[in-house]
């Protein structure tokens, strides 16, 4: 019966080691870690490329649209110079084969525990000359210092990504901090911590969403495809409800261990949030739509 993460590994033969344990202190210290190569990803490579040019394609500026409804109506694109895809999961099998990678599911059970699941993958790609974003959190202000991490992000490079292509930056153990990054920083266009990430394709990088991060101008206008997937304690809302955003035919075609990772077994508590980001709390708190900008 799979009823746990643990369960989980432990029906995929999949063991913490010591380097895995090495990374996890890099990451409770820091609020990131970088994986140089995920077996499973460059193994689905090709594929997984091939079916986000086709939906790219296929979807044009409605891309992403999922939890953003409201743009729709509007047919305002949801954050231009930038292709957006959401609710993959939904979308082809391949994307589902990334719930069981492996050392995503070793690091999100030894930071959030026993008892996480995945709410949503998504994609980003900045076009040439666009996609700089301000420093900005996924998730909602810790209110205390020691409170533990609620949100894991694991990026999911499908191409290399360096200076010239608009690489990810990332402020490091600032996932430390209370408060909104407007309640700490003035200028959220720059930080004189912040590090860029060089990074190969088939990598991942896992991070504590409330560390302070953003993507940057891809001034060549190679291609930087990246995917997110993002993971939360249990009992949280997930980003994209999954019972509402996967179709039947989807949902009949899953796993037990992928029915327990996306929330929708038949012991899962049903949440009526269809969206819960930490953006949605900003905009109340702020009264102010900035926050769009940067997801």
């Amino acid at each position: 019966m799979i009823d746990s993460v643990k369960t989980i590994l432990d029906e995929l033969n999949f063991t913490l080691n010591s380097d895995d344990y090495t990374l996890v202190e890099f990451f409770k210290e820091n609020g990131y870690c970088v994986i140089p190569k995920s077996d499973l990803v460059s193994e689905n490579i090709d594929e997984l490329r091939k079916i986000v040019d086709s939906l790219i394609k296929k979807e044009s500026w409605r891309g992403g649209w999922e939890g953003k409804e409201e743009y729709m109506k509007y047919k305002k694109v949801f954050q231009p110079g930038t292709n957006r895809l959401g609710n993959l999961f939904n979308k082809d099998k391949v994307f589902r084969k990334l719930l069981c990678e492996e050392n995503i599911l070793k690091i999100a059970y030894a930071i959030l525990g026993d008892d996480v699941k995945i709410g949503a993958l998504d994609m980003r790609e900045p076009k040439k000359g666009a996609g700089s974003q301000d420093l900005h959190m996924d998730w909602i202000p810790k209110k205390t210092v020691n409170e533990k991490a609620q949100n894991i992000v694991a990026f999911i490079f499908l191409d290399e990504a360096n200076e010239n292509n608009g690489p990810m930056r990332v402020v490091p153990k600032t996932h430390t901090m209370t408060g909104w990054i407007d309640e700490n920083l003035k200028d959220k266009s720059s930080h004189p911590d912040e590090i860029f990430f060089n990074i190969a394709e088939s990598s991942i990088v896992l991070m504590n969403a409330n560390l302070w991060h953003s993507g940057t101008v891809n001034v060549s206008g190679n291609r930087r495809r990246v995917l997110f997937l993002d993971i939360r304690r249990r009992e949280i809302p997930q980003l994209l409800n999954q019972r509402i955003y996967l179709d039947e035919t989807t949902q009949g075609k899953l796993t037990d261990i992928e029915k327990y990772l996306l929330g929708v077994g038949e012991n899962d508590t049903i949440f009526e949030d269809r969206v819960h980001t930490a953006g949605n709390v900003y905009r109340k708190q702020f009264k102010t739509n900035d926050f769009v900008k940067n997801h």
